[in-house]
């Protein structure tokens, strides 16, 4: 009784062991455009970061108070000319205020400027600058 017991185990163990192996293997992989379960080096048009700035502007429309009237990206390498550029802007608990997309412009000079003007978000609730660069 008490080897059948020990091969019952050993049997519930193997099953379990190759479930499990099977499943992580349907996963996938993961490159540069999705994602998956294994991990890899996904390649970064630039690699030591940009710098961020915005200028307000008062408007009476809405809410009134000052608002992000410019967002300024700089030290964008040259690798990431004419790819597309997502810049969203932050408050409390980390919720998006406003976005914008544009593409990278080449021969930009390092520096872009978004246009925020339109996206009515106050200043003083910004607390964080995002900015995504990709293909």
């Amino acid at each position: 009784m008490r080897n059948r017991r020990t091969v019952l185990a050993l049997l519930g163990g193997i099953l379990a062991f190759a479930l499990i192996a099977g499943a992580a293997a349907s996963l996938g992989g993961i490159t540069s455009g999705d994602l998956g379960a294994d991990d890899g080096i996904v390649a970064s048009c630039d690699t030591n970061g940009v710098t961020t700035s915005y200028t307000s502007a008062y408007s009476a429309t809405g809410t009134a108070g000052y608002k992000v009237d410019d967002v300024t990206v700089g030290g964008i390498s040259d690798n990431c000319d004419g790819q597309t550029m997502t810049v969203t802007l932050s408050g409390a608990s980390d919720a998006e205020l406003g976005t914008v997309t544009q593409a990278v412009p080449v021969a930009a000079a390092f520096t872009n400027v978004l246009d925020f003007s339109s996206q009515g978000v106050l200043s003083e609730a910004v607390t964080g600058v995002h900015v995504v660069i990709s293909q």
